[in-house]
C-alpha cells in the first residue's frame, strides 16, 4: 500500500501494454547511448590526449543529465513496476531542459569555429568534431523526447516486468550502474584537470593536478601530445 501510494498508481491490477515496455526499453537505450558518448570523451581524453576545454565539460555535464532523467524512469518501472504518468514526465522533463542546455553549449562552441579557415578544437570524427556531433545528439534527442512524451499517456501505469530475474530487470540495472561509473570517472577527470583552483583554463593543456604536486608538466597523462588547439573557446 505505502508503495502503491507514494508511486501513485491505480489500485486496480496494472494492464499490460506494448507500448509501456517499447518506453522502457527506449529509456535504457537513452541511458547507455549518452552514457556511451561520455564514454568516447573520456576515451578521446586519456587515450588520445584531447583536454577538454571549459564547453567539452558543459556538454558532458547536459549529457549527464540528460541520462539521470531517462534513469529516474528506469528506476521507477524497477521499484513498482510501473510507470505513472507524473514519473514519465518528471523523468523526461529533466531530460529535455537537459538536451536544450546541451544543444546551446554545443551550438556555442561550434559557432567559436565556424569561421572559414578555423582548424576546430580537437580531432575529427567522421569529418566533424565532437562538439558537433553532441549538437547533433542533443537536437535528435530533444525530437525523440517529444514523440515518447505525445505517447505517455499510453503508456503511463502499465505493468512492465521488472520484478524478477530477466531481461528487463539485467538492462535496467546494467543501464543504472553503467551512468554512475561514468560519472565517478568523468568527476575524476575534471579535479585531476583542475586540480585544486577554482577555474579551469580557457586553453587546457594539462592536469593541473599533477602540474600542482609536480609529478607531472606534460600536455597530458597519457603522455600523448594535446592536438593543438583553435581559438579561444569561451
Amino acid at each position: 500500500m505505502t508503495a502503491t501510494m507514494h508511486s501513485l498508481l491505480p489500485e486496480a491490477p496494472l494492464e499490460g501494454g506494448l507500448l509501456g515496455r517499447v518506453q522502457y526499453w527506449f529509456a535504457c537505450l537513452f541511458v547507455v547511448g549518452w552514457t556511451g558518448v561520455v564514454c568516447v570523451g573520456l576515451f578521446r581524453q586519456f587515450g588520445l590526449g584531447e583536454v577538454p576545454c571549459q564547453l567539452c565539460l558543459v556538454q558532458r555535464m547536459f549529457m549527464v543529465l540528460a541520462a539521470l532523467g531517462a534513469c529516474h524512469v528506469i528506476r521507477t518501472a524497477l521499484t513498482y513496476g510501473a510507470v505513472t504518468g507524473r514519473d514519465y514526465m518528471t523523468g523526461w522533463g529533466l531530460a529535455l531542459v537537459a538536451a536544450t542546455g546541451g544543444s546551446f553549449a554545443s551550438w556555442r562552441q561550434t559557432a567559436l569555429h565556424i569561421l572559414p579557415g578555423a582548424k576546430g578544437y580537437g580531432a575529427e570524427v567522421l569529418g566533424l568534431h565532437l562538439y558537433v556531433w553532441a549538437w547533433i545528439l542533443f537536437q535528435l534527442s530533444v525530437a525523440a523526447i517529444g514523440v515518447v512524451l505525445a505517447f505517455a499517456h499510453a503508456t503511463a501505469d502499465r505493468a512492465i516486468p521488472t520484478s524478477g530475474p530477466g531481461p528487463y530487470r539485467a538492462v535496467g540495472h546494467f543501464a543504472l550502474w553503467f551512468l554512475g561509473a561514468a560519472v565517478a570517472l568523468s568527476l575524476a577527470a575534471v579535479f585531476l584537470e583542475q586540480g585544486f583552483h577554482w577555474f579551469l583554463p580557457d586553453d587546457p593543456g594539462r592536469y593541473e593536478f599533477f602540474h600542482d604536486l609536480g609529478v607531472l608538466d606534460g600536455p597530458a597523462a597519457s603522455g600523448t601530445p594535446t592536438p593543438t588547439p583553435g581559438p579561444r573557446r569561451s
